[in-house]
């Protein structure tokens, strides 16, 4: 399960919640040794994923980030708050590329005046077509820091391409202390880290804000600006002119 991005998390009443790629969850309690749906059906999806990786289409690195997703607070993520506090979104159709676990933000942004709120998560959201439209506002915050290289420079052609011309995205990175100081570091990997959390390896990059601006302008060109440091994460507003 390692192998192919599993993520294994060890609940306080003993079982264990298996996360897999598509939004795959299941769970095993070692009391009844019992899983949650027949295992023929886990080690089919299993066997899958492993194929996937062996011929590249897929990567276990970017499957196991999401255990980065935001699952314990009791409030959106503070880039959230900012959109929505200062109606940066309002009357506008927005997508939140990369949700993951930010339960919270869907409901504050449409409270906050937004049109329409899409999400879109590989892992938690994995409906594609979201991302076969525009829209007024693409927000991902966390996201960019999480995927090696590859994986980013797509990231970043699908932020530019489902956002209108006339449009603004959101973007928010973690800094480079953070990540250099917070986190069991394996090695380096490409330009970030590979990072132990919990059971899995998962790849971190830091950014200083000097280096996002460059990186964005490198990849998708446009006019980014500073909108504000939280601590030492980015946060940026990105249009096309």
């Amino acid at each position: 399960m390692l192998k192919a991005g599993w993520n294994i998390i060890r609940e306080k009443n003993g079982s264990y919640t298996i996360f897999g790629s598509n939004a795959r969850k299941y769970t095993f309690t070692p009391a009844t040794n019992t899983w949650s749906v027949p295992l023929k059906n886990i080690e089919q999806s299993l066997d899958r994923d492993l194929e996937e990786i062996r011929i590249k289409k897929a990567s276990a690195i970017t499957v196991a980030s999401r255990l980065t997703a935001l699952s314990h607070t009791r409030q959106s993520s503070e880039p959230i708050r900012i959109i929505c506090r200062d109606n940066l979104a309002a009357n506008k159709s927005v997508l939140h590329f990369g949700t993951g676990m930010d339960r919270f933000a869907k409901s504050d942004l449409l409270q906050s005046g937004c049109q329409e709120v899409v999400d879109f998560d590989p892992n938690f959201y994995p409906d594609r077509t979201a991302l076969k439209r525009t829209y007024d506002v693409v927000i991902a915050n966390y996201v960019l820091n999480i995927l090696p290289l590859e994986e980013r420079h797509n990231a970043y052609l699908t932020i530019r391409d489902t956002l209108d011309d006339t449009g603004t995205a959101y973007l928010t990175v973690q800094g480079v202390w953070p990540v250099e100081h917070k986190y069991q570091i394996i090695k380096r990997y490409q330009d970030g880290y590979l990072i132990r959390t919990g059971f899995n390896t998962t790849f971190r990059k830091g950014y200083d804000p000097d280096a996002f601006l460059r990186e964005i302008k490198q990849e998708i060109k446009g006019s980014p600006r500073l909108i504000k440091m939280l601590y030492s994460n980015t946060f940026i507003g990105w249009t096309k002119i």
